[in-house]
Protein backbone atom coordinates (compact mmCIF):
# COMPACT_ATOMS: atom_id res chain seq x y z
CA UNK A 1 0.00 0.00 0.00
CA UNK A 2 0.78 3.66 -0.64
CA UNK A 3 2.66 5.64 2.33
CA UNK A 4 2.29 8.81 1.18
CA UNK A 5 -0.08 10.88 -0.36
CA UNK A 6 -0.75 10.00 -4.28
CA UNK A 7 1.62 12.09 -6.62
CA UNK A 8 1.76 11.49 -10.10
CA UNK A 9 4.48 12.23 -12.23
CA UNK A 10 2.11 14.32 -14.66
CA UNK A 11 2.92 17.33 -11.34
CA UNK A 12 0.00 15.74 -9.00
CA UNK A 13 -2.81 15.37 -11.37
CA UNK A 14 -4.91 12.23 -9.70
CA UNK A 15 -7.46 9.96 -11.41
CA UNK A 16 -10.64 9.90 -8.51
CA UNK A 17 -12.82 7.21 -9.08
CA UNK A 18 -16.35 8.44 -8.04
CA UNK A 19 -19.40 5.36 -6.88
CA UNK A 20 -22.54 6.77 -8.33
CA UNK A 21 -25.08 5.36 -6.12
CA UNK A 22 -25.94 7.19 -2.93
CA UNK A 23 -22.25 9.19 -3.43
CA UNK A 24 -23.40 11.45 -6.24
CA UNK A 25 -27.73 10.78 -6.04
CA UNK A 26 -29.96 8.93 -3.58
CA UNK A 27 -30.64 5.40 -4.05
CA UNK A 28 -31.12 3.29 -1.23
CA UNK A 29 -34.12 5.29 -0.17
CA UNK A 30 -36.08 4.21 -2.54
CA UNK A 31 -35.49 0.47 -1.47
CA UNK A 32 -36.00 1.46 2.19
CA UNK A 33 -39.24 2.66 1.56
CA UNK A 34 -40.28 -0.41 -0.50
CA UNK A 35 -39.46 -2.38 2.25
CA UNK A 36 -41.50 -0.72 4.84
CA UNK A 37 -44.50 -1.04 2.20
CA UNK A 38 -43.47 -4.89 2.07
CA UNK A 39 -43.27 -5.07 5.62
CA UNK A 40 -47.52 -4.14 5.82
CA UNK A 41 -47.96 -7.09 2.62
CA UNK A 42 -46.15 -10.15 5.09
CA UNK A 43 -47.82 -8.96 8.12
CA UNK A 44 -50.26 -11.05 10.43
CA UNK A 45 -48.52 -14.22 9.51
CA UNK A 46 -46.72 -14.89 13.15
CA UNK A 47 -43.46 -12.44 11.67
CA UNK A 48 -42.60 -9.91 13.53
CA UNK A 49 -41.20 -6.77 11.63
CA UNK A 50 -37.97 -7.40 12.82
CA UNK A 51 -37.87 -11.20 12.12
CA UNK A 52 -39.17 -10.56 8.66
CA UNK A 53 -36.41 -7.90 8.35
CA UNK A 54 -34.21 -9.92 9.17
CA UNK A 55 -35.10 -12.77 6.42
CA UNK A 56 -35.30 -10.53 4.24
CA UNK A 57 -31.59 -9.11 4.63
CA UNK A 58 -30.63 -13.17 4.67
CA UNK A 59 -31.90 -13.63 1.40
CA UNK A 60 -29.81 -10.25 -0.05
CA UNK A 61 -26.76 -11.42 1.75
CA UNK A 62 -26.66 -14.83 0.24
CA UNK A 63 -26.90 -13.17 -2.85
CA UNK A 64 -25.15 -10.44 -2.94
CA UNK A 65 -21.79 -11.46 -4.54
CA UNK A 66 -23.96 -14.00 -6.84
CA UNK A 67 -27.59 -12.24 -7.30
CA UNK A 68 -26.65 -8.99 -8.78
CA UNK A 69 -28.10 -6.11 -7.29
CA UNK A 70 -30.76 -3.43 -8.94
CA UNK A 71 -34.17 -3.44 -9.19
CA UNK A 72 -34.63 -6.57 -10.46
CA UNK A 73 -32.51 -8.33 -8.33
CA UNK A 74 -34.29 -6.51 -5.10
CA UNK A 75 -38.01 -7.76 -6.85
CA UNK A 76 -36.81 -11.67 -6.78
CA UNK A 77 -35.74 -11.00 -2.65
CA UNK A 78 -38.60 -9.94 -1.87
CA UNK A 79 -40.85 -12.38 -3.44
CA UNK A 80 -38.24 -15.36 -1.77
CA UNK A 81 -38.63 -13.71 1.34
CA UNK A 82 -42.47 -13.55 1.06
CA UNK A 83 -42.28 -17.39 0.20
CA UNK A 84 -40.70 -17.78 3.58
CA UNK A 85 -43.16 -16.06 5.48
CA UNK A 86 -46.91 -16.11 3.99
CA UNK A 87 -49.04 -19.17 3.61
CA UNK A 88 -49.53 -20.20 -0.04
CA UNK A 89 -52.68 -19.94 0.13
CA UNK A 90 -52.65 -16.28 0.72
CA UNK A 91 -49.20 -16.00 -1.13
CA UNK A 92 -50.87 -14.96 -4.81
CA UNK A 93 -52.36 -11.99 -3.34
CA UNK A 94 -49.06 -10.93 -1.60
CA UNK A 95 -46.68 -11.60 -4.35
CA UNK A 96 -48.92 -9.24 -6.75
CA UNK A 97 -48.62 -6.04 -3.88
CA UNK A 98 -44.74 -7.15 -4.33
CA UNK A 99 -44.95 -6.54 -7.77
CA UNK A 100 -46.92 -3.14 -7.44
CA UNK A 101 -44.31 -2.39 -4.80
CA UNK A 102 -42.04 -2.54 -6.75
CA UNK A 103 -43.11 -1.20 -10.21
CA UNK A 104 -43.53 2.39 -8.57
CA UNK A 105 -40.08 2.51 -7.97
CA UNK A 106 -38.06 4.75 -9.50
CA UNK A 107 -35.63 3.84 -12.90
CA UNK A 108 -33.45 6.01 -14.32
CA UNK A 109 -34.65 9.01 -12.59
CA UNK A 110 -32.06 10.64 -10.32
CA UNK A 111 -32.01 13.69 -7.85
CA UNK A 112 -28.46 14.77 -8.25
CA UNK A 113 -27.12 15.44 -4.25
CA UNK A 114 -26.15 19.44 -3.50
CA UNK A 115 -22.88 20.57 -4.46
CA UNK A 116 -22.01 17.27 -6.09
CA UNK A 117 -21.78 19.07 -10.17
CA UNK A 118 -19.69 22.23 -8.61
CA UNK A 119 -17.57 20.01 -6.65
CA UNK A 120 -16.98 17.40 -9.56
CA UNK A 121 -16.28 21.05 -11.73
CA UNK A 122 -14.01 22.33 -9.57
CA UNK A 123 -12.33 18.96 -9.14
CA UNK A 124 -12.28 18.14 -12.82
CA UNK A 125 -10.26 21.31 -13.84
CA UNK A 126 -7.38 19.47 -11.23
CA UNK A 127 -7.63 15.90 -12.04
CA UNK A 128 -8.92 13.41 -14.18
CA UNK A 129 -12.23 11.80 -12.84
CA UNK A 130 -13.99 8.53 -13.67
CA UNK A 131 -17.38 6.58 -12.36
CA UNK A 132 -17.21 3.41 -11.09
CA UNK A 133 -20.66 1.85 -10.52
CA UNK A 134 -22.35 -1.79 -9.58
CA UNK A 135 -25.68 -2.75 -10.72
CA UNK A 136 -28.30 -3.76 -13.39
CA UNK A 137 -26.42 -2.05 -16.40
CA UNK A 138 -29.60 -0.52 -18.30
CA UNK A 139 -30.65 0.81 -14.82
CA UNK A 140 -27.17 2.53 -13.90
CA UNK A 141 -26.88 3.82 -17.59
CA UNK A 142 -30.30 5.28 -17.11
CA UNK A 143 -28.72 6.88 -14.21
CA UNK A 144 -26.16 7.87 -15.47
CA UNK A 145 -27.70 9.91 -18.03
CA UNK A 146 -30.59 11.19 -16.00
CA UNK A 147 -27.82 12.68 -13.79
CA UNK A 148 -26.94 15.12 -16.56
CA UNK A 149 -22.93 13.92 -14.94
CA UNK A 150 -21.65 11.69 -18.05
CA UNK A 151 -20.04 13.96 -19.83
CA UNK A 152 -17.59 15.37 -16.69
CA UNK A 153 -16.08 11.47 -16.59
CA UNK A 154 -12.94 10.87 -19.08
CA UNK A 155 -14.05 6.91 -17.83
CA UNK A 156 -17.17 5.07 -16.95
CA UNK A 157 -17.52 1.75 -16.01
CA UNK A 158 -20.53 -0.21 -14.90
CA UNK A 159 -19.59 -3.90 -12.86
CA UNK A 160 -21.16 -6.62 -11.46
CA UNK A 161 -19.03 -7.04 -8.72
CA UNK A 162 -16.72 -3.97 -6.57
CA UNK A 163 -13.88 -6.52 -5.51
CA UNK A 164 -10.34 -6.25 -5.21
CA UNK A 165 -10.12 -7.67 -9.06
CA UNK A 166 -12.25 -5.26 -10.39
CA UNK A 167 -10.04 -2.31 -9.44
CA UNK A 168 -6.83 -3.94 -10.93
CA UNK A 169 -8.82 -4.76 -14.11
CA UNK A 170 -9.81 -1.02 -14.39
CA UNK A 171 -6.66 0.20 -13.60
CA UNK A 172 -5.07 -1.66 -16.17
CA UNK A 173 -7.79 -1.17 -18.67
CA UNK A 174 -7.28 2.90 -18.29
CA UNK A 175 -3.85 3.21 -18.21
CA UNK A 176 -3.88 4.18 -14.01
CA UNK A 177 -1.42 4.18 -11.72
CA UNK A 178 -2.67 2.66 -8.47
CA UNK A 179 -0.74 5.21 -6.42
CA UNK A 180 -2.04 8.20 -7.87
CA UNK A 181 -5.75 6.56 -8.18
CA UNK A 182 -8.91 7.39 -5.40
CA UNK A 183 -11.99 5.83 -5.20
CA UNK A 184 -14.37 7.73 -3.40
CA UNK A 185 -17.57 6.62 -2.09
CA UNK A 186 -19.75 5.70 0.62
CA UNK A 187 -20.00 1.99 0.67
CA UNK A 188 -16.88 0.88 3.39
CA UNK A 189 -17.77 -2.71 1.47
CA UNK A 190 -17.73 -2.18 -2.42
CA UNK A 191 -15.76 1.28 -2.72
CA UNK A 192 -12.93 1.24 0.08
CA UNK A 193 -12.01 -1.72 1.19
CA UNK A 194 -11.24 -3.62 -2.36
CA UNK A 195 -9.95 -0.54 -3.52
CA UNK A 196 -6.98 -0.30 -0.84
CA UNK A 197 -6.57 -4.02 -1.13
CA UNK A 198 -6.03 -3.36 -5.44
CA UNK A 199 -3.44 -0.72 -3.70
CA UNK A 200 -5.68 2.43 -4.61
CA UNK A 201 -6.51 5.83 -2.27
CA UNK A 202 -9.57 5.73 -0.61
CA UNK A 203 -11.64 8.48 0.53
CA UNK A 204 -15.51 7.57 2.19
CA UNK A 205 -18.34 9.73 2.25
CA UNK A 206 -20.04 9.77 5.09
CA UNK A 207 -24.15 8.92 3.92
CA UNK A 208 -26.89 8.30 6.14
CA UNK A 209 -29.15 5.62 4.63
CA UNK A 210 -26.16 3.68 3.07
CA UNK A 211 -27.13 0.17 2.66
CA UNK A 212 -26.91 -2.38 5.56
CA UNK A 213 -25.39 -4.74 3.43
CA UNK A 214 -22.95 -2.28 2.38
CA UNK A 215 -21.52 -1.15 5.59
CA UNK A 216 -18.14 -3.01 6.95
CA UNK A 217 -15.25 -2.32 9.42
CA UNK A 218 -12.36 0.69 7.81
CA UNK A 219 -9.27 0.28 9.38
CA UNK A 220 -9.01 3.23 11.76
CA UNK A 221 -5.16 2.76 11.34
CA UNK A 222 -5.39 2.76 7.42
CA UNK A 223 -3.63 6.25 6.36
CA UNK A 224 -4.54 5.56 2.88
CA UNK A 225 -8.61 6.09 3.65
CA UNK A 226 -10.22 9.82 4.25
CA UNK A 227 -13.36 10.49 5.62
CA UNK A 228 -15.24 13.45 4.45
CA UNK A 229 -18.69 14.25 5.85
CA UNK A 230 -19.85 15.55 2.93
CA UNK A 231 -19.23 15.85 -0.98
CA UNK A 232 -18.33 19.13 -1.03
CA UNK A 233 -15.83 18.30 1.24
CA UNK A 234 -13.87 16.70 -1.12
CA UNK A 235 -12.54 19.78 -2.32
CA UNK A 236 -10.78 20.11 1.29
CA UNK A 237 -8.69 17.32 0.18
CA UNK A 238 -8.09 17.37 -3.47
CA UNK A 239 -9.05 20.89 -4.18
CA UNK A 240 -6.33 22.56 -3.17
CA UNK A 241 -2.86 22.39 -2.90
CA UNK A 242 -2.17 18.45 -1.60
CA UNK A 243 -1.16 17.21 1.66
CA UNK A 244 0.75 14.42 2.49
CA UNK A 245 0.66 12.45 3.84
CA UNK A 246 -3.24 11.85 3.21
CA UNK A 247 -5.30 12.90 6.06
CA UNK A 248 -7.73 10.53 8.01
CA UNK A 249 -9.99 13.35 8.26
CA UNK A 250 -10.38 16.96 6.88
CA UNK A 251 -12.52 17.56 10.19
CA UNK A 252 -9.38 16.54 11.82
CA UNK A 253 -11.51 13.64 13.70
Amino acid sequence: MPDAFPRSPAGGRLTLLFDADDTLWDNNVHFERAIEAWLDVVAGFGWTPESARAELDRIEEANFSTGGVGTSAFALHLRLAAQAIVPADRLPGALGRIEAIVGAMPRGAVTVFADVVATLDALGERHTLGLVTRGDPAEQWAKIDASGLRGRFAHIAVVEQKMPGTYRELVARWGLEPGATVMIGNSPRSDILPARAAGLWAVLVSHATTWALELAEVDPGDDGVAHVGNFAELLGLFGAPMPSPLPRSISGK
